[in-house]
């Protein structure tokens, strides 16, 4: 009886310790810490200049980490960046713009950046820019 309970709390002592240990920060693999994943830009006119934000990581691994890649789902929205690898504890941006000419309404635009580091290890991170387009401002 009593190895019954015991057994029974060890299972929900691991059941309530597996979700947060499963749960990985983006740019844990690669050593990359990101100051923030998404960036809300707020209510801008379809005539103003376009909008930029630059998404900036840390090195945080002991080995240096390189953008392979960065990617919108839009044509409006360009990423910029540098491919040279960041050294260890140095610091690295993904410039983004967003045009808003031609759009109206909710903005949420996906960048999804391939990083990869010295050991080999890649991943991607998906960075958000949100904010609303008002034609009548």
């Amino acid at each position: 009886m009593i190895m019954k309970k015991l057994l029974i709390l060890l299972f929900a002592a691991f059941l309530a310790i597996a979700p947060a240990a499963a749960r990985k920060t983006p740019g844990d693999k690669v050593g990359a810490s990101f100051e923030s994943l998404k960036y809300e830009f707020g209510t801008v006119s379809s005539e103003d200049a376009p909008v930029t934000h630059e998404f900036v990581f840390t090195v945080t691994g002991d080995s240096p980490v390189a953008i392979l890649s960065a990617n919108a789902n839009c044509g409006c929205t360009t990423p910029e960046y540098n491919r040279k690898p960041t050294a260890p504890g140095k610091t690295n941006a993904v410039k983004v713009s967003f045009v808003p000419k031609g759009q109206r309404g909710e903005i949420y635009k996906e960048i999804r950046v391939r990083l990869k580091n010295g050991d080999g290890k890649s991943e991607t991170i998906t960075l958000l820019l949100t904010g609303f387009v008002d034609p009548k401002r």
